[in-house]
């Protein structure tokens, strides 16, 4: 008589829903995951939080998924690997779904800083923000990250203070609310490469509590500090 195993269902669950996501030509809906693998809506989203939390899958802007990097690197698909950018997202997509706040990926571009992927919280109340979004460099966390960690040169005294502070300290804080969202506050943080050159700006913002700052921006530094880059 053949000898027979139970297995973890759980096990086989993720793997169809891996499989069935390999299969939609690069990147699916929620709902069209559900409906493939037979599976409910609440079910689901247990599995894609865990699945994206581990870098299995990936979550983009618009809500789609698609294989992510942890998935490519056990293929041996190098591409993902050498994009920073996703890789950072895919920390802040973790990071959004441990700690229940909204992370974003700010890039330098010819325009200027730009917002290229938001991960809104699962909180009822928070900030909403398109992807592309422009930042402004003065009046935001992410603008005084580059500021530090750029080539930027110093306009003033005052100026000069604060990088040297957000140099030390390794984040930044928007303290004063952007016009026409009271009470929100942003935290930043750089993303170097090996020669310490700034690649990108990981942001979580929400209504944050002063006292609760310190902590999240240490949760944040750790977060990224754990992603290792090639170049």
């Amino acid at each position: 008589m053949a000898e027979t195993s139970q297995g973890v269902n759980s096990v086989d669950i993720a793997v169809n829903i891996l499989t069935f996501v390999a299969s939609q030509n690069g990147q699916t809906r929620a709902i069209d995951i559900a409906t493939g693998c037979n599976l409910s809506k609440s079910r689901l989203h247990k599995y894609l939080v865990s699945l994206c939390r581990t870098g299995m899958l990936y979550q983009n802007e618009k809500g789609l998924y698609s294989l992510g990097t942890t998935t490519l690197q056990l293929a041996g698909n190098q591409v993902y690997e050498r994009d920073p950018i996703r890789q950072l997202n895919d920390v802040l997509i973790a990071f959004r779904d441990t700690y229940n706040r909204s992370t974003g990926v700010v890039v330098a571009t010819n325009e200027g800083l730009v917002l290229k992927h938001y991960n809104r919280s699962f909180r009822n109340v928070d900030i909403d923000f398109l992807p592309n979004t422009p930042v402004p460099l003065d009046a935001s966390s992410a603008g005084q990250v580059f500021m530090s960690y750029s080539r930027y040169q110093a306009q003033n005294q005052t100026q000069a203070q604060l990088i040297e502070q957000i140099r030390s300290q390794g984040y930044a804080v928007r303290h004063n609310p952007t016009q026409g969202i009271p009470g929100a506050q942003s935290i930043a943080c750089p993303l170097r490469n090996k020669n310490g050159e700034l690649v990108a700006i990981a942001v979580t913002m929400g209504f944050f509590s002063t006292e609760a700052i310190p902590q999240i921006a240490d949760q944040l530094v750790r977060s990224v500090a754990a992603l290792h880059l090639q170049d």
